[in-house]
């Protein structure tokens, strides 16, 4: 025989703790685990924005001078450390670039010529155990005290450049200089976390600044 019920009214059973939650309720468990999935993803936009804001390296500064066989060429790495990267590089991790500087006898109705080009290497680590930072560059390695050293040394540059043939006194030439970091350094798990692939994709135009030849 079957118990007709107002519509209105429900089982004692719907508000017992043990009975089953009732339609679009999650069980706890489950709850809690999207809850932890949402917050996830609200950092990973949020640190993904904050790279995206940030702004790009590029070199700056560009200048110098050439006379005899070489060529001195200054300028300056700006932007290129994110704090992400300082942060790693005071836990041990070695950051490295490699910069590019070629130096061309600029023409007014030809192409420029090429007359110098070298590749330069700039790597700093920091030593736990010493607690100093280890600078090596391809014009000698160095010793630094601590974090600011160490970025002022890796973004402000003096590099030599031997020319070819005789340098035509009172003539315009120009530095053309790029960087980039050098991710071999980085280790295979480092490389392929998505933290250090994206945040770390430093790489620079060309810049340009004119050299003086006395």
């Amino acid at each position: 025989m079957t118990t007709w019920r107002p519509s209105g009214s429900r089982s004692s059973s719907t508000f017992s703790g043990n009975s089953p939650r009732g339609p679009g309720i999650m069980p706890r468990g489950v709850e809690v685990g999207v809850r932890k999935a949402f917050f996830t993803l609200l950092l990973l936009v949020a640190v993904s924005g904050s790279a995206v804001a940030a702004p790009r390296p590029k070199i700056v500064e560009v200048s110098g001078t050439i006379q005899g066989s070489e060529a001195r060429v200054r300028f300056t790495l700006q932007n290129a450390f994110t704090p992400e990267m300082v942060e790693a590089l005071k836990s041990g991790i070695e950051i490295s670039f490699r910069i590019t500087v070629e130096v061309e006898r600029v023409y007014r109705a030809w192409f420029d010529q090429t007359v110098g080009a070298v590749r330069h290497t700039s790597s700093v680590r920091y030593d736990v155990l010493s607690k100093v930072y280890r600078l090596h560059r391809s014009d000698g390695d160095e010793l630094l005290p601590d974090i600011h050293a160490a970025l002022e040394r890796m973004t402000r540059f003096e590099i030599a450049v031997p020319v070819n043939g005789p340098v035509d006194r009172g003539k315009p030439y120009h530095a053309r200089v790029r960087a980039r970091l050098d991710k071999a350094g980085l280790s295979e798990t480092l490389r392929s976390i998505i933290f250090f692939s994206s945040l770390w994709d430093v790489e620079t135009d060309w810049a340009r600044g004119f050299l003086h030849s006395p």
